[in-house]
Formats: C-alpha cells, structure tokens, sequence
C-alpha cells in the first residue's frame, strides 16, 4: 500500500513540471505571467515623467582674491609701457567689454611677497593668473575670456590679465541678501538703474545662456565663474583664489533621508 501511494506521488511531479522547481518556480512564472500590458504602460510613462537627475541647475561662484593668502604679494594697477602710464580706467579690465590697443602692459608689486596663481591687482581689482591658469581658461571658457599678455615686475614667468567679455543680465534681486539700485536723484549719467550695493550676491543660473565666464550686469565688480573652472582650479591647486557660491545649492541628501523616515513613521 505504502509502495503505490508512493509510485503515484512519483508519477504525478512528473506530470506537473512547474512543481519541480518548488515555491520559487510559481512565484517567477506568476510574476512573469501577471504583469499585464497596461501595468506596463503606466511604468513606462512614469518613468519618462520622472525627472533626470542630472537636469539641475548649473552652478556658479564669484571669483575672489584670497587675502588670507600668508606672505602674500600686492600687484598695482596695469600700466601702459607704451604710454608710461596707468591706463584711462582702473576699471577697464572689469567692464565686461574685450581691451584693445594698449600695447605692452606691465604691473608692479607693492610689497613683494609669495608669487600666487591668481591675484586681483590694483584698486581695480585687475585678474592677473600665471599661463598655467590661463590655459585652464583657454581651454574651458575660450568664447567668453580675453587673455593679454602682462610683464609683472621682478617675475619671469608669464602672466596674463582675464578680461571677461560677457556681460549678463542675471542677478536675482530677490534671493540677495541686500541690494541698493541708484535712484534719479543721485545716480551718474551711465549708472542709471546699476547696483549701488549688493550684499549675499545670488544670480539666476537660467539666465547665463551657458556663459562659463562673465560679468554681472550692473554690479561688474564680481567676476563669476562656472562649477567647471572652480573645479579645475581645485584640480590644479591654483594658489591665491577664493571662491563664494552666487547659485543656490542642490538638497541635501540627509533631509531627504529625514522626510522619508518622517513619512514611515506616519
């Protein structure tokens, strides 16, 4: 008795290939089996609503001499060898608009100190970088940057002076922390509706049409990079630049991950 019952239970799992592979052969052929065509439909069409994660905003620093920069040397106002004089305007460089025709250029150093990559030379706040920082520019940023040649005093090597050539209309006057336009009754002729102050600098990043380098419209004083030349930078370990972020930044996972407990424990 015990024999046949046996025999039938053998001929019966040959009959029934699905039980051959146990629990886990019936819970894969029924996942397989039980998606139908408009679950999948609704996963595609989710998922091209989901939004990509590399689609945010792009981001943006203000370029910044580091005067805590120890030893540090302090680069005068370019001056015209040609000429044998400072230039019409300390603020030439820093307009936003290409230089022409000043012909050799030299700027001294009051007092000596530590050579640095990066420097802000003269009450005009001038960018003067080594050529080695100057071909980060070069190659990262050649559509929105004047390089000119600079003799800097008691120095070999290369330098260069960075003009910005873009200048963009891209400050958000809103998300700053301060700021102050002239008004009709004390603003120059060519300062009309420019910046008197700004304080917490912040900018809209949709408005930069992908400029890399450039000047902000009426408050021309801040040179703004983009993250891809800061990281260079970084890269490269340029000496005597500082670097303040003008865009707001992406969230931070760990309040991510505080919402999500916060959900599961509702």
């Amino acid at each position: 008795m015990f024999r046949r019952l046996t025999e039938a239970l053998r001929h019966l799992a040959r009959r029934s290939p699905r039980s051959a592979g146990g629990p886990r052969a019936d819970t894969l052929w029924d996942t397989l089996t039980d998606v139908s065509p408009d679950t999948t439909s609704r996963r595609k069409s989710a998922a091209r609503r989901a939004p990509s994660r590399s689609a945010r905003p792009p981001r943006y620093y203000d370029l910044h001499d580091d005067f805590r920069a120890p030893g540090r040397r302090e680069l005068g106002d370019p001056v015209s060898l040609e000429r044998k004089k400072k230039v019409d305007s300390v603020w030439l460089f820093t307009s936003g608009a290409p230089v022409r025709g000043l012909g050799k250029l030299r700027s001294t150093v009051r007092p000596p100190g530590q050579p640095l990559d990066f420097s802000l030379a003269g009450a005009g706040l001038t960018p003067v970088v080594h050529a080695r920082v100057a071909s980060i520019f070069r190659e990262l940023a050649p559509n929105d940057v004047q390089l000119i040649p600079v003799e800097v005093e008691d120095c070999d090597e290369p330098y260069f002076i960075v003009v910005a050539t873009r200048l963009v209309h891209c400050i958000d006057d809103r998300k700053c922390a301060e700021v102050h336009r002239y008004t009709d009754d004390d603003a120059p002729p060519d300062r009309m509706g420019h910046y008197r102050t700004v304080r917490g600098l912040r900018i809209d990043p949709t408005r930069t049409n992908g400029a890399r380098v450039f000047r902000s419209w009426g408050w021309p004083v801040s040179l703004i990079v983009s993250e891809s030349i800061k990281e260079a930078f970084e890269h490269a370990g340029v000496t005597g630049a500082r670097f303040a972020e003008v865009t707001e930044p992406p969230p931070k996972k760990r309040r991510r991950k505080a919402q999500r407990k916060t959900r599961k424990s509702n």
